[in-house]
């Protein structure tokens, strides 16, 4: 999601042990703008694509459920 953004030149990461609980970030953009601006777009954005695979799952995950109903009675 960070690399969509036109301003990031690259992106990449790296857990630092299997052990720890840590992630290593690293972001370059392009002109003076601070990494942690499209990090935090693209977390906003992933949270966003996130909240709508979940909706559409649980609504047809319902749409199944009545189907099934019907098909019982």
């Amino acid at each position: 999601m960070v690399m969509k953004n036109p301003d990031v030149e690259f992106c990449g990461y790296c857990i630092t042990h299997p052990s720890e609980s840590k992630i290593n970030f690293r972001i370059q953009t392009r002109g003076a703008l601070p990494a942690v601006e499209p990090f935090r777009k693209g977390l906003n954005d992933l949270m966003g694509v996130c909240q709508h695979v979940l909706s559409t799952f649980e609504r047809s995950m319902k749409e199944f459920r009545a189907q099934k109903e019907e098909e019982m009675q």
